[in-house]
């Protein structure tokens, strides 16, 4: 394996699906504590993502070869990787070790613009959503992210609004298979905004794109 040399975009990209989608900890494994680091997404919406940005982008950063897995009884779609090395990169990169409560954007990728539109990008490839609602007759779009993060919540807020991108949040109660946790979402709303995040961020996750052209043509019937 290798390991990234500077901070680049296409990092900034990563660490934000990392921060959707990953998780990573040290375990026992074979009789010796090892980093284990794992990537998955829906096993649906999220398949071409994973098989035609992610594995390629990955494996270019990282020296790698993924095997991207589909995992029917749990619905999700991704890779597992035991080494500690990386593991070790992204903590120190600034990534916390097991849950993501108060995981929140390494100050590193905040550094300049395209570092933080990078970032956004692979988080909302993951963790995002678009919403076209039907309203007088016409499609009416929302954009969102949702986190257990308030911190992340907070900082996507500044963010969106630094990039004249006009955001707000709420909170909800998040549902998940054992228990109900509360979960932060940030929304960006309206037709101009939208066309503006899908210019300026350029989501890459091909249910998102359609989503958007499924909207452009909306607008010309």
């Amino acid at each position: 394996m290798q390991l990234p040399m500077e901070i680049s975009q296409e990092l900034a990209e990563e660490t934000g699906w990392h921060i959707g989608d990953g998780s990573m900890n040290f375990y026992k494994n074979r009789n010796k504590i090892k980093g284990l680091y794992q990537l998955r997404g829906h096993i649906e919406d999220d398949k071409e993502h994973y098989e035609k940005r992610i594995r390629p982008l990955f494996e270019k950063l990282f020296g790698v070869k993924l095997n991207i897995r589909e995992m029917p009884s749990t619905r999700v779609v991704g890779f597992q990787l035991w080494n500690s090395d990386l593991v070790n990169f992204k903590e120190k990169i600034g990534l916390s070790l097991g849950p993501k409560h108060n995981i929140e954007i390494p100050k590193i990728f905040l550094s300049n613009t395209n570092l933080k539109k990078a970032v956004i990008r692979g988080i909302f490839d993951t963790d995002g959503g678009i919403y076209l609602e039907k309203k007088n007759k016409k499609l009416y779009p929302r954009m969102y992210i949702t986190t257990i993060s308030l911190k992340l919540s907070g900082q996507l807020l500044k963010l969106f609004n630094e990039m004249g991108l006009r955001a707000t949040r709420h909170s909800q109660l998040y549902k998940s298979e054992f228990n109900r946790k509360e979960a932060y979402v940030v929304v960006i709303r309206g037709v101009e905004m939208f066309h503006k995040f899908m210019v300026d961020i350029s989501p890459k996750n091909p249910k998102h794109v359609k989503k958007y052209h499924l909207f452009l043509n909306s607008q010309n019937l």
